[in-house]
């Protein structure tokens, strides 16, 4: 839904449900711009025991992801591995923590080509 296609959306809900800011580090568009959530100096809430260490990525929608958004994706995942000494296989969707989610409902190892 083209509505919810603002970080700002997303903050909303996740302060209706008492977290104290978005849980998502970046919010990916559909045309691929990056917004911000919280600071990377914030941990997130977006996967239940690992948000310590970790940065979180959303990409809006479900299972109809652009082009342009798994760009941004690599891009933004690149930046990642530089700023944090990290390889991409060290990358990991939410549903490898709980496999009760679905999500990121896309093949991470595909999109940023390991």
């Amino acid at each position: 839904m083209p509505e919810h296609d603002d970080v700002s959306v997303i903050r909303q809900w996740h302060l209706k449900r008492g977290w104290k800011d978005v849980g998502y580090h970046y919010f990916i568009q559909k045309d691929g711009t990056v917004q911000d959530g919280r600071k990377l100096e914030e941990s997130g809430a977006h996967c239940k025991g690992e948000n310590q260490a970790s940065v979180g990525i959303c990409l809006h929608g479900r299972d109809d992801f652009t082009p342009e958004q798994f760009a941004t994706l690599r891009r933004v995942c690149n930046v990642m591995c530089g700023a944090f000494n990290i390889d991409k296989k060290d990358i990991y969707p939410h549903n490898y923590f709980n496999k009760n989610k679905t999500c990121p409902n896309f093949d991470v190892g595909k999109v940023l080509g390991d």
